[in-house]
């Protein structure tokens, strides 16, 4: 029944690109207040009288791996906690009650011209999708049924759609991150799914940073970036830095460090498959054959290393912080507008510690924070 709506509404949208493009998009100019905005409230609803629920109920409808299509007139409503200003969050907001958070998964750029940090939202469940990334709650559109299921909702891309299930309520004060423990760190990643900070605007203090970071590169953009493709991917990870002194990379930040050389040891591979380090290795040595090797053409005879800087784009890069004992990533997009600022110093040698506020999120039963906003503003030194 979906894929017929988005079959119908599709034709109101050729005109633009939007869901096609998988790369950031600038954002516009700041939120504003129309003089003629009228709030909704729940008495202007349509489809009500329904139920609201909390977030926190809404989210223990769902059950692990099983994606759930949401009924029975249900409703749920929060403030909105982030902005995608900065453009470290894409195509997606999130709300919070004062029972918790959720991803909203919009499918828009610049949504924070439309939707203001405070403001409440409503949002109409029914025929929503509530699933998963990696244990992260979020509610959406369906799974592509065509793709390996590994996302279980989809963006909600089309006007018609978000306007049939997103509506504006009063303005209001900023939501105010709330200041966590360790314990309770621990005691929501025991939790998994259902853990009660995942997708809440929070603050943790005291934060060590690890002298670690993650990453994962893709050489070839035209083959597919699953695990299952070894050949086409580049790990950062497990040891040290690597050189890595910025919060992301945009794209000029990515060739600038490997042309420092400071990534030549990692290799191509994933796993138990390994190829050899990107300066040695090349698609024909690595024995590739059929499409896998023609897609390299003409650098399939290239060290990794040069076919890397020629499909260069923005990547994120994950810093681990301790909360006490417990690891905590903090994720950021080589699109965010602060990619290529520098960790300070005193950050990195262990002289001080931060006071980190984001959203709190799950990925593969681990912590990983979403700044929403400057690291000047959202990592305080101590």
């Amino acid at each position: 029944m979906k894929k017929t709506v988005i079959a119908i509404l599709a034709l109101a949208a050729l005109v633009s690109c939007q869901s096609l493009k998988e790369e950031w998009q600038p954002v516009l100019s700041p939120a504003t207040k129309p003089a003629s905005f009228v709030p909704y409230t729940p008495e202007s609803l349509p489809n009500f009288p329904g139920t609201f629920t909390s977030i926190k109920n809404l989210k223990a409808q769902y059950k692990s791996g099983q994606p759930k299509e949401v009924t029975g007139n249900t409703w749920i409503k929060g403030k909105v906690s982030t902005s995608d200003r900065t453009g470290n969050i894409y195509k997606e907001i999130y709300i919070q009650d004062e029972t918790g958070g959720i991803d909203l998964k919009l499918g828009k750029s610049s949504l924070y011209s439309e939707y203001a940090l405070g403001q409440t939202i409503y949002v109409y469940c029914d025929g929503l999708t509530l699933g998963a990334y990696n244990g992260m709650p979020q509610l959406g559109w369906e799974a592509d049924q065509t793709s390996t299921n590994e996302y279980e909702t989809s963006y909600i891309d089309l006007q018609a759609i978000i306007d049939q299930h997103f509506f504006k309520g009063p303005y209001g004060d900023p939501v105010v991150p709330e200041v966590i423990t360790e314990a309770q760190l621990k005691e929501s990643i025991t939790a998994g799914y259902t853990g009660e900070l995942w997708g809440k605007l929070v603050t943790v203090k005291g934060a060590k940073y690890g002298n670690q970071i993650f990453a994962l590169f893709y050489p070839n953009p035209s083959l597919p970036h699953k695990s299952g493709n070894p050949e086409n991917r580049v790990f950062l990870s497990d040891k040290g830095t690597w050189g890595v002194n910025t919060w992301a990379c945009s794209k000029a930040g990515y060739i600038a460090y490997l042309e420092k050389g400071v990534w030549d040891s990692a290799e191509v591979g994933s796993g138990a498959t390994r190829y050899g380090s990107i300066t040695t290795v090349t698609p024909t040595s690595a024995g590739l054959t059929g499409k896998t090797l023609d897609s390299f053409h003409p650098y399939e005879n290239s060290p990794y290393k040069e076919i890397m800087i020629k499909n260069a784009s923005a990547n994120y890069i994950s810093h681990y912080f301790k909360i006490g004992s417990t690891n905590v990533q903090v994720r950021t997009s080589g699109y965010a507008k602060f990619a290529d600022v520098e960790l300070d110093p005193q950050l990195i040698s262990g002289a001080k510690t931060a006071d980190i506020t984001g959203i709190m999120t799950i990925y593969n039963g681990a912590a990983q924070f979403t700044l929403v906003d400057e690291p000047s503003v959202s990592v305080k030194l101590n």
